[in-house]
């Protein structure tokens, strides 16, 4: 049920406000409010964001093992992976924490690459 302030405050701007301009306002603030709410979402795969940044993780650690050992085709690929589950990771997510976590396993599989 509405609150009786809303019945006076629709009936006063349709006394006011001619039909055309409360269009124009309801089209306003209706863009108004659609505009503001994909920025206040996280999107649905924001909750695997974590599990993906934990496994860029074990691939950058399998990559430092591996160039440890000397393979560095194996390390190469490692590092590419954990690169690729890192972006994927950033991609998945707003928030600022995960988001730079994600770019510090970029770097540091971006170290572990050969040039």
């Amino acid at each position: 049920m509405r609150h009786p302030l809303w019945k006076d405050l629709l009936q006063d701007i349709r006394r006011r406000l001619p039909l055309r301009r409360r269009h124009r306002l309801l089209l306003v603030s209706c863009a108004c409010a659609a505009m503001s709410l994909p920025a206040l979402a996280e999107p649905p795969t924001a909750r695997y964001a974590p599990a993906q940044l934990r496994m860029a993780e074990i691939e950058l650690e399998h990559a430092a093992a591996a160039k440890a050992r000397g393979d560095l085709a194996l390390a190469e690929r490692f590092a590419a992976q954990a690169e690729l589950d890192a972006r994927l990771a950033w991609t998945m997510t707003n928030s600022a924490v995960l988001r730079e976590e994600a770019l510090a396993l970029l770097r540091d599989a971006a170290a572990l690459k050969p040039r």
